[in-house]
């Protein structure tokens, strides 16, 4: 069986309407956080199997609900008191800062991870469900929150939004509520926040083969490709949607960017990758860069804003990079807006920090 097939778990949903909705775990498109001198970089996610079904093993399993502009349920497991409560700090600020009718679920594993990872997290994605754009993997968290409903209210608790897994090993974290680590310490709260956002839709498929091989892309050492493939059908994330180059092509336009292409990898590699939607635009003034380095990096490229551009500002909570000493307590604003412009209603939070623009009658791209 191929890592890719090891990957992803296909669930069978009972029919929505006319629609068949499908659902994936793919853990080549979640982000983890690994330790460097300097702080955090984000990098290629590792399956820890066991982590997801620890309940199963008798373990202890703490349950908190959080209720503001959206409800979010965490199962924990194995965290410390600390741990706990800086992991529900940045529970409660998604919670404020996005809207939801329906509740989250998120599954939280603190464990020994080794030396250098500090987490991951990512989304269960869903396809054509009955709302949203078509053809189009949603997080799963985002697929109920348009739709208005859950789409597997009878999975109980063995069936999670967000999966996230932390390092109760490294010992740099620090676990202060106030977003004042020291200068060698990285902040808890933040990586935890970064995480989440990945999680409930702030990720893209976008990726590069490299000469090792054992990406889905198909070709050649530089072959670009996008999307998911599940019954012959390869759809784009919501995240891709909005992608386009400098002079203004869209990302998913295969007629200019085949996929998948050598000329696609090296759009994926040439520091001119941009996100167009009207809530985005108008909060940053332009459109604001995502992060595509000249040599693509799993985890990393393609699903961050640009390091170089929005360092400074709590936008870059959602950069590749958090450094020691570095923390945020909110989203920041353009994450916002792209949080919108994705499909999410916003928070009291969000609205704070960009305040909702007059829709435009620019949507996603094709």
């Amino acid at each position: 069986m191929s890592r890719l097939a090891v990957a992803v778990v296909l669930l069978a949903l009972a029919p929505l309407a006319s629609a068949q909705p499908e659902v994936v775990r793919d853990l080549d498109t979640w982000c983890a956080l690994y330790a460097t001198p300097e702080g955090a970089v984000s990098g290629r996610a590792i399956d820890y199997g066991p982590s997801l079904s620890k309940r199963h093993a008798g373990q202890t399993v703490t349950t908190v609900t959080t209720r503001r502009a959206a409800t979010i349920t965490v199962d924990y497991t194995g965290f410390t008191a600390p741990a706990q409560a800086a992991f529900q700090r940045a529970i409660d600020i998604w919670a404020e800062h996005i809207d939801s009718p329906v509740e989250i679920r998120v599954q939280a594993d603190f464990e020994a991870l080794g030396t250098t990872t500090l987490g991951q997290a990512g989304p269960l994605l869903v396809r054509d469900f009955g709302a949203g754009s078509p053809n189009t993997w949603y997080p799963f968290a985002l697929a109920d929150a348009l739709a208005g409903r859950d789409f597997f209210p009878a999975a109980g608790e063995n069936f999670y939004d967000i999966q996230a897994t932390f390092n109760s090993a490294f010992s740099r974290f620090y676990f202060g509520l106030d977003g004042r680590p020291a200068s060698n310490q990285i902040d808890f709260v933040t990586v935890v926040l970064h995480e989440l956002g990945h999680g409930l839709g702030f990720v893209g498929s976008g990726e590069v083969r490299d000469s090792a091989g054992g990406q889905r892309c198909v070709g050649p050492s530089g072959t670009g490709c996008w999307g998911f493939t599940s019954g012959n059908v390869t759809s784009p994330f919501i995240f891709d949607r909005f992608l386009e180059d400098g002079a203004g092509t869209s990302f998913l336009d295969e007629e200019v960017y085949p996929n998948p292409s050598q000329i696609l990898g090296d759009l994926l590699e040439s520091e001119d990758l941009f996100v167009d939607a009207p809530a985005t635009v108008a909060v940053y003034g332009e459109r604001p860069p995502i992060w595509a380095p000249l040599r693509f990096d799993r985890g990393s490229s393609f699903s961050h804003w640009d390091e170089n551009v929005v360092f400074g500002s709590s936008a870059a909570l959602m950069t590749p990079l958090v450094g020691n000493g570095e923390a945020y307590q909110d989203p920041g604003n353009i994450t916002c807006a792209f949080m919108l412009d994705m499909g999410w209603e916003l928070g009291a939070g969000c609205l704070t920090l960009a305040p909702q623009p007059t829709a435009g009658e620019a949507g996603p791209g094709p």
